[in-house]
């Protein structure tokens, strides 16, 4: 054979030697891939009963699991056995706290919305000798969310005061149904209705099943679990069924963790298109569906005798683009509003609590604020909480 010929075969040889090398590195990396894989199962496994509460590893490491993945391990038919958030912020019934205190007699001011909401009305019972505080909320809940709980609420239960509250860090989930399709990290099954605009109206459309009870008769069917995702995904624009859908990889941690990548991105494109750390974006739906329902409530709570008044909640770093986002309907209706950055710049971390809420002495703050609101705008027969009791 010619020198040339045998350099061939040299080459030849020499490539298929780093080929079989590159195969025997690719294996090998598979293997101990999925050790590792097998290995966080093993030793950080999420706890089996959902009443116990992680710890922060665990949590860590089934971060990306499906929503309905998450939802099977959470959620049991027996309510002193399933994970306590699965029965928060239903509409059927609405969880109600009422102050019954010294102040039973005074004019009664509701607030509905999430744990800001909340904080605010356990504020205003503090510091106020004028008013009653009463709150409507679930955990989380976005403004659509409030405004269906106030529909609810108002056809049984009068207020001197009717306070509406809106976020800005969850003003872009305004358009979803149920923090299923939008808290990837700890999807809470509760539902809200859905508000569009067709015309110059305002259209609601009714979740699939509003009860716990509903919720269970859903999840343990799986025919009526399909038409429940079904309505999800051609009713709430945030429905991803790479998100949502269970799979085998959700045994898998590695890919649970690319899991979460992908949702953390297709969550933040949906704030960026209505509202972000960067400002908002007018024509988008979440704004006017904003607008549309401050307008429809303020209407609805005049008529009724009684005053409207909105929330704005200012997160930490969003400067204050939920007010100028609003602003114009608050302005052409004449509507008295609060927002939190009257109190507490959204660029002060000092006045936020590390779970994002305010501290309780901008809570007081903002409480103080709103009993001086209402009494500045009390140009309506007062309502004592035995009158409305009455009512009902």
């Amino acid at each position: 054979m010619s020198q040339h010929g045998t350099f061939n075969v040299g080459r030849i040889n020499l490539t298929l030697r780093q080929h079989r090398a590159a195969f025997h590195v690719a294996i090998w990396c598979c293997i101990c891939l999925a050790a590792m894989d097998f290995a966080i199962n093993i030793i950080f496994a999420y706890p089996q009963n959902p009443t116990i509460r992680a710890s922060r590893l665990n949590a860590y490491f089934e971060y990306g699991r499906s929503t309905e993945g998450q939802l099977r391990r959470m959620t049991r038919s027996n309510r002193a056995l399933t994970a306590p958030i699965t029965l928060a912020g239903w509409y059927a019934p609405l969880q109600i706290h009422e102050f019954a205190s010294k102040k039973a007699n005074n004019p009664i001011v509701t607030i509905y919305g999430q744990s800001h909401s909340v904080n605010l009305a356990n504020a205003l019972d503090r510091v106020s000798d004028r008013f009653t505080s009463r709150s409507v909320g679930a955990p989380g809940a976005t403004s659509n969310w409030a405004y269906g709980a106030y529909l609810r609420d108002r056809g049984g239960f009068k207020s001197h005061a009717v306070v509406l509250t809106f976020q800005s860090s969850s003003l872009a989930m305004i358009t979803t149904l149920s923090p299923i399709t939008w808290a990837i990290d700890a999807p809470m099954p509760y539902t809200a209705d859905r508000f569009v605009i067709e015309g110059q109206q305002l259209r609601v459309i009714h979740p699939p099943y509003e009860s716990f009870d509903s919720y269970i008769a859903a999840l343990s069917d799986l025919k009526k679990w399909s038409v429940a995702r079904d309505f999800f995904a051609k009713n709430d624009p945030l429905y991803d069924p790479l998100i949502f859908r269970e799979t085998i990889f959700d045994h898998s941690s590695l890919f649970r963790l690319a899991h979460r990548a992908y949702g953390a991105h297709v969550i933040r494109n949906v704030r960026q298109a209505t509202l972000d750390q960067s400002g908002f974006r007018p024509q988008s739906e979440g704004i006017k569906v904003a607008k549309a329902i401050i307008h429809q409530f303020a209407a609805q709570a005049r008529s009724d005798g009684s005053i409207p008044i909105i929330f704005l909640v200012n997160d930490l770093g969003y400067s204050n683009y939920l007010l100028q986002a609003l602003s114009p309907v608050l302005r052409a209706d004449k509507i008295p509003y609060l927002s939190s950055d009257s109190i507490v710049s959204p660029s002060d971390p000092h006045g936020y609590l590390s779970d994002s809420h305010f501290t309780t002495e901008v809570d007081n703050k903002l409480a103080r604020a709103l009993d001086k609101l209402i009494a500045e705008g009390d140009i309506v027969p007062t309502l004592s909480h035995n009158q409305a009791k009455a009512v009902n």
